[in-house]
């Protein structure tokens, strides 16, 4: 048989490598130009609009780099939210460093795969690094490392099937569950705790909702536990009792796991860190660098007290990974979770605490509290504004205008004003429900957020609340 040509279509040279990435950049650079300028989402945008820009047949030769340029630049300048402006206030959507970006294009240009050590030493190490580095500002003792995930639901699902192994014993591996496990945490836990017990097979009703308060009581006698706490919920950014939930936890003998998706960033201001007080004893902690520490999606955290207990519930044996004992080899992080093949995610975390440096995130975060405080006070003043809640970053109140008191009008008030102030785009917030009333929830994990954007949401929401109100009383 004759020696095959060679097929280079897919071999770009490093000077046209050079040219494409440079044209993106400048689109990118684009972006960053535009972030302060314009509204968040293009106004009144339509599904049907967005698909005829972005559908496109695959050609059956590559497209000329020009009309791929463009094509990128129309997709991401017309047709897309922009995460980075600073009146982009909605859910716990980081900005994305700049640092960090730029860290991803080297990560993917060197597409090391993150779940062995050989394949990718540097990439391993910078990793283990990084969870030991968070894992020490938790508190947490030289034995915690964890990895760099997708996000907190992955986190949280890592988190709770090491927990239900080592409570229900590792046998569980092989035999599957036969042991009933019970996991208690507060109605404010993340949805994702119950989307993890339905896929360890514990079922939804394994999750048992209950106060700190009234845990101990609550406790199932005859089964095995698992205590969640969060620091920082979702909806209002409460810090629940830690210290307390860790010492019912340890009494029991039961796993405690922290979801510090969001609250967890707080560890890094030395003035906020005890407010996270007993994150120290957890046995696992969720953390979320794309939230407020704003590295590029997906970089979720998680990381248990003990490494080895990751091994213990991941470990396997592969017949094509031969490695011999003695030859200096690290960990390899796929068998220390789901994911086999793994990308080099936490270079755009590590750059990006290099690059900027912890004190600087130190005064953001602690910028980002005060900035939630200043918006408080103003809802506050506002005649047609009523406060409901804050946390951390987080502040939710809603549109009450003078000689409206009927509960049910106001929630379909305000449900409707999110909606206008979304479709309309100059802000962004999101909702919550306080105690049964639907309100609007900013929250501040965007470093190009300031008080003026804050006035801005107060602003445009009472325009538009005044709009409907009166759209409502005439009958339109």
């Amino acid at each position: 048989m004759e020696r095959p040509p060679p097929v280079p279509d897919l071999d770009w040279s490093p000077e046209r490598a050079h040219e494409f990435a440079g044209a993106l950049v400048g689109v990118w650079t684009e972006l960053l130009e535009s972030l302060r300028d314009g509204p968040v989402v293009p106004p009144d945008l339509t599904t049907q609009a967005v698909r005829e820009a972005v559908s496109l047949d695959v050609p059956e030769e590559g497209m000329p780099q020009d009309e791929l340029v463009a094509y990128l630049r129309r997709a991401v300048l017309d047709y897309s939210l922009k995460s980075g402006h600073p009146a982009h206030l909605a859910y716990i959507t980081g900005t994305g460093t700049i640092p960090g970006a730029a860290a991803d294009l080297l990560a993917s240009g060197l597409n090391a795969n993150a779940g062995g050590w050989l394949l990718s030493p540097a990439a391993t190490e910078i990793e283990l690094q990084l969870t030991r580095w968070l894992a020490q500002r938790l508190g947490l003792p030289e034995t915690a490392g964890g990895m760099i995930v997708a996000g907190g639901g992955v986190a949280n699902f890592i988190a709770l099937k090491v927990a239900r192994d080592a409570m229900a014993g590792t046998d569980t591996r092989r035999a599957g569950v036969t042991t009933p496990l019970a996991i208690y945490c507060s109605d404010e836990a993340h949805v994702t705790v119950h989307r993890a017990a339905d896929m360890l097979g514990l079922g939804t009703d394994s999750v048992r909702h209950v106060s700190a308060d009234g845990l101990e009581d609550a406790l199932l006698p005859d089964r095995p536990g698992i205590v969640v706490g969060t620091a920082g919920t979702t909806s209002t950014g409460v810090i629940e009792p830690l210290a307390r939930l860790a010492g019912i936890a340890e009494r029991h003998g039961m796993w405690f796991h922290v979801d510090a998706a969001y609250g967890g960033a707080i560890a890094l201001s030395d003035r906020l860190r005890p407010l996270l007080d007993g994150i120290d004893r957890a046995d696992s902690v969720t953390l979320d660098p794309h939230k407020w520490l704003s590295t590029p999606l997906g970089s979720g955290c998680i990381v248990v007290r003990d490494t080895e207990k990751l091994s213990e519930s991941f470990g396997v044996t592969a017949a094509y990974v031969h490695e011999e004992e003695g030859v200096d080899r690290g960990l390899n992080l796929g068998f220390m979770g789901p994911q086999f093949s793994r990308g080099f995610d936490a270079l755009k975390v590590w750059v990006s605490l290099l690059a900027h440096g912890r004190g600087a995130y130190a005064r953001r975060i602690e910028h980002d509290i005060e900035l939630t405080d200043y918006l408080a006070a103003r809802v506050e003043e506002h005649p047609d504004f009523e406060l409901l809640a804050t946390g951390l970053s987080i502040c939710c109140f809603r549109y009450r205008p003078a000689g409206l008191d009927d509960e049910e009008e106001l929630n379909r008030l305000n449900e409707s004003l999110l909606t206008e102030l979304q479709m309309d785009g100059r802000v962004f917030p999101s909702n919550a429900i306080v105690d049964g009333r639907f309100c609007l929830r900013t929250c501040i994990v965007n470093f190009r957020t300031e008080a003026e954007d804050l006035d801005r949401v107060l602003e445009v929401a009472a325009e538009l609340g005044s709009m409907l109100l009166a759209s409502t009383r005439s009958g339109a």
